[in-house]
């Protein structure tokens, strides 16, 4: 595992912290394949349910690094986005119920690793785009094919043509998140939600 996630594990429910040593943490996709394998390892040893959160505070993550981005060649490029494509889908074809835990500014593809996730819980303080439209660039973690799935094709549209930042209601009404929770609850409301994931009832903590 890279020293970008932060691993523990309490009986079946494994924990996931990116800790990037940045002010702003960003993704590459190195640090999603890191995480697809950690999640892994973990349900293969037993783990039910898994947390993804991050050790910064009001910042989930801010997506990929802009300058690296800028810094590719076509081909590499295409390496680029193909690499996070498949982490994110081995998150989501996951053994085990992944839960997002959303306390802050969650940007471009750090939305496509929560739309990855089983369960999206957000804190009042979250905030949810896709900043393509404004930056000239389409994300490339396949954020546009998960959203129509998820959140419905009109709604997708919105999200990928305006750049709109929504805040924590406003992505519960769009759909993006499951719940909506006060910033200082939010980890204690993730933790009871992925005990009961991990007891096999990962529906039974909606209210």
């Amino acid at each position: 595992m890279s020293g970008s996630w932060r691993v523990s594990r309490e009986g079946a429910v494994a924990r996931f912290v990116l800790d990037t040593g940045r002010e702003t943490p960003t993704l590459s996709p190195e640090i999603l394949e890191d995480l697809a394998a950690g999640i892994e390892r973990q349900a293969e040893t037993g783990a039910s349910a898994a947390i993804v959160a991050s050790s910064t505070p009001g910042i989930f993550a801010a997506g990929a690094d802009l300058r690296a981005i800028r810094a590719l060649s076509a081909a590499e490029g295409y390496l680029y986005a193909r690499t996070g494509q498949e982490a994110l889908s081995r998150v989501a074809r996951a053994a085990c119920t992944t839960i997002a835990e959303i306390d802050g500014a969650c940007f471009g593809g750090a939305l496509d690793l929560a739309m990855a996730c089983d369960i999206r819980i957000a804190s009042d303080r979250a905030r949810f785009a896709h900043p393509g439209p404004r930056l000239g660039i389409v994300t490339g973690w396949g954020g546009t094919v998960d959203a129509p799935r998820r959140i419905g094709t009109a709604r997708a549209r919105r999200l990928f043509r305006s750049g709109e930042v929504f805040d924590a209601g406003g992505a519960l009404r769009l759909g993006l998140v499951d719940e909506v929770t006060p910033s200082g609850e939010l980890r204690e409301r993730v933790r009871a939600a992925a005990v009961i994931a991990a007891q096999g009832h990962c529906c039974q903590w909606l209210r």
